[in-house]
């Protein structure tokens, strides 16, 4: 989870496989159904990155329970057209073996 958070940080998706499975499946995607793959996620990464011009992501709580990671993230800063946000929200993954295989994310 920690790495993930640190990809959409950063906006660089590049080790995405180090912690994403080929099998990912990110149900919340961006809206608009399913994505699959680490190509999915290095998607999601990407987009979310270039809606902003300065962002900042940071974990306020992690949990973990059997092949399940739980955080409470929030993300701020100003969007391209200069509006300042701040979102938080609640993601949960699934791990296998190492690498986050399902991904369920909710607004708060």
């Amino acid at each position: 989870m920690r790495a993930m958070v640190t990809m959409f940080a950063s906006g660089d998706p590049s080790l995405a496989t180090d912690f994403v499975d080929e099998s990912y499946l990110d149900h919340q995607g961006l809206g608009e159904g399913p994505l699959r793959g680490v190509h999915g996620f290095a998607f999601v990464v990407r987009t979310n990155f270039a809606s902003y011009r300065d962002l900042d992501v940071r974990i306020e709580d992690l949990f973990a329970s059997g092949d399940r990671v739980v955080a409470r993230i929030t993300w701020q800063g100003h969007r391209i057209n200069g509006e300042y946000v701040v979102r938080r929200t609640i993601d949960i993954l699934r791990i296998e073996n190492g690498r986050a295989v399902e991904h369920w994310g909710a607004a708060s």
